[in-house]
């Protein structure tokens, strides 16, 4: 595999193979859709807001974390630590300028509003 490959598991979790990391998994995350923003939360336990990148070109959006336990040299564990990994193909009606991020407790909160065009509108009827 060459470095940053990433390929799909056989649970259906993202993988990679890079020469500081063996594995990524897919964090869960929940997407909710409101009259004015798409949010987005995920979660990511055990990774810092320096260990934290979100990116976004074009119509998609990448969320990586890579965690910082099991830096001490003589800490014994059953599981090794992996970086989280996912992407989005996000719908065109969204103004990404006015994006916002909020990352407490490990959980990423993402505010992605939409366009004005896209909003609903109410629509006033006059009788005559």
């Amino acid at each position: 595999m060459k470095d940053n490959e990433l390929t799909v598991n056989k649970d259906n979790q993202l993988a990679a193979v890079d020469k500081d990391r063996t594995a990524y998994v897919s964090p869960a995350v929940d997407i909710f859709e409101t009259d004015n923003a798409l949010i987005v939360m995920a979660d990511l336990p055990g990774v810092g807001k320096e260990q934290l990148e979100l990116g976004l070109d074009r119509t998609v959006l990448t969320i990586e974390g890579n965690t910082s336990l099991g830096t001490e040299p003589n800490l014994y564990r059953e599981f090794g630590t992996a970086g989280y990994y996912r992407r989005f193909h996000l719908p065109e009606n969204l103004d990404l300028n006015q994006t916002t991020a909020e990352f407490k407790d490990g959980v990423l909160t993402l505010t992605l509003p939409k366009a004005a065009a896209a909003k609903p509108r109410r629509i006033e009827v006059t009788v005559h």
